[in-house]
């Protein structure tokens, strides 16, 4: 068995190529900042330390960490789909769903090894100049030492293959479900959008959401009502990222009437493919739902909290110049008690904003990162898996132009349906905030960094369109005869 699970791996590394990719980031990630708490313990700094050095570890660990395993997830699952006439035979012929089940879980086992080894090591060596640069920014006091970190290695290695273990496990459950038969059918069409077990992970997932508002509901002040906002986000994009293969037909077919309207054979070509695959489009808006939802979660998240926890300075600041005038109109003997002035809490403040900016640059980056690789190698998948279909189309008549165009179109579908859908989630969650902190529609709506939110989305729609139009290139280079003659 070990040894057809390395013979499947090497002859499958296009295909997991991007799940390389992911877990090595992942890995490496992982790893500095399990090295970075372990010498922070070592040089034992204080309790202040240790709690900054625990936040940005969980912060993120867990915001990287979920993305990287949402992406995996997605990958995962588009490379089981390719296999599905492989998985269909072997059936056939006699190997049972658990035989497959080891198989592909063991292709994953040795990928994510390879992967989070060499992760680890690169974790390792960017380390100390990682840790240089949280000290040079204040975000860790000074004082923790440099030098090998075995458990920051092992956490890199351990957590990040369980992430994959676990997401290659959840994409090959759905296919072992279909019968041989219809596993070997090319063309078969999609009869039931989401599985039932995608379905029960939906709903548990809702009712967590609503669970989780309702318990910073009870927790009073402007801070938990911002925690409460960032939160609600979180799980209603984990929520809709499950209920997306049923909410992205709709979303497809909205999106879809630009190209209906503007090109009347490749738009309307490509409006048919989306709103007929509804699995491929939700695996391929899946990324973008996940890159644009937490990134205009953190950079929302970060300009409300702003505001609303410079209001308490402000209120400080105001009653003490209240204090103070009706200290000038009281007698001498009530004056002589001092007034404490608010500086020192502007000065805080401005130092917390500092921190909070510094941590958002931290957290976007590796967010940035992860979503941008599982967009392209989604994109990338999903399209090749297609150079049958553009063999005929080719076939047919097709130009390469129209179909460069129907492309195109259908990324821009694509991009669209994971950015409404984002949207969606953010202004439910901004709304939530502004019901709970007390503040205006209108004053949140210039508290939002507009500009940085729209270069959000023009990253999502580049590199959408440079996902479908560099492997359709690639495909079309080849002749349709013999493309259309490819059954692997």
């Amino acid at each position: 068995m070990f040894s057809l699970v390395l013979a499947s791996a090497r002859t499958r590394l296009w295909q997991y190529a991007g799940v390389l990719v992911v877990v090595v980031m992942s890995s490496a990630l992982v790893t500095v900042l399990a090295t970075v708490l372990d010498r922070v313990h070592r040089a034992d700094t204080g309790q202040a330390a240790m709690k900054s050095a625990e936040s940005l570890l969980g912060l993120v660990g867990g915001t990287s960490g979920l993305t990287a395993w949402l992406l995996v997830v997605n990958t995962m699952s588009l490379v089981v789909q390719q296999r599905r006439r492989e998985i269909g035979a072997l059936r056939t012929i006699g190997a049972t769903a658990r035989q497959l089940r080891l198989q592909i879980t063991g292709e994953a086992l040795v990928i994510s090894l390879v992967g989070a080894t060499a992760g680890a090591g690169v974790g390792l060596a960017a380390a100390g100049p990682a840790l240089e640069w949280l000290v040079r920014n204040d975000v860790l006091d000074a004082g923790p030492t440099a030098g090998l970190s075995l458990p920051g290695f092992a956490a890199g290695v351990l957590c990040t293959t369980a992430i994959a273990l676990l997401a290659a496990w959840t994409a090959a459950n759905g296919p072992m479900r279909t019968s041989p038969i219809a596993a070997l059918r090319e063309a078969e069409a999609e009869r039931r959008a989401m599985p039932p077990g995608r379905a029960v992970g939906a709903l548990a997932m809702l009712g967590l959401t609503w669970a989780a508002w309702d318990w910073y509901g009870h927790r009073d002040g402007p801070h938990e009502a911002v925690n409460g906002a960032m939160a609600l986000c979180l799980l209603l994009i984990l929520s809709v990222w499950l209920l997306i293969p049923l909410l992205v037909r709709p979303i497809a077919a909205l999106c879809a009437v630009p190209g209906r309207l503007l090109s009347r054979y490749s738009g309307t070509l490509a409006a048919a493919n989306s709103t007929a695959a509804t699995r491929r489009v939700a695996a391929m808006a899946g990324p973008v739902l996940i890159a644009a939802g937490l990134s205009a979660m953190l950079l929302c998240g970060n300009a409300v909290s702003g505001e609303v926890e410079s209001r308490p300075a402000a209120r400080t600041t105001a009653m003490a110049a209240v204090a103070v005038a009706d200290r000038a109109e009281a007698p001498e003997s009530v004056q002589a008690a001092p007034v404490r002035p608010a500086a020192a809490d502007g000065g805080r403040a401005e130092r917390q904003r500092d921190r909070n900016a510094v941590g958002m640059r931290i957290l976007m980056t590796p967010l940035i990162t992860f979503s941008a690789i599982g967009i392209l190698n989604t994109l990338l998948l999903a399209t090749r898996r297609r150079r049958q279909e553009f063999a005929v189309l080719r076939l047919t008549g097709s130009t390469r132009g129209q179909m460069l165009r129907m492309l195109g179109w259908e990324s821009a579908v694509v991009v669209l349906s994971g950015l409404i859908a984002a949207a969606a989630v953010v202004a439910v969650s901004l709304g939530g905030l502004c019901a709970r902190a007390d503040l205006p529609a209108a004053d949140l709506l210039e508290l939002l960094p507009w500009g940085a939110l729209a270069q959000v989305a023009a990253g999502c729609a580049g590199l959408g369109l440079l996902g479908v139009v560099v492997p359709g290139l690639l495909v079309m280079r080849v002749q349709p005869s013999q493309t259309a003659r490819d059954v692997g």
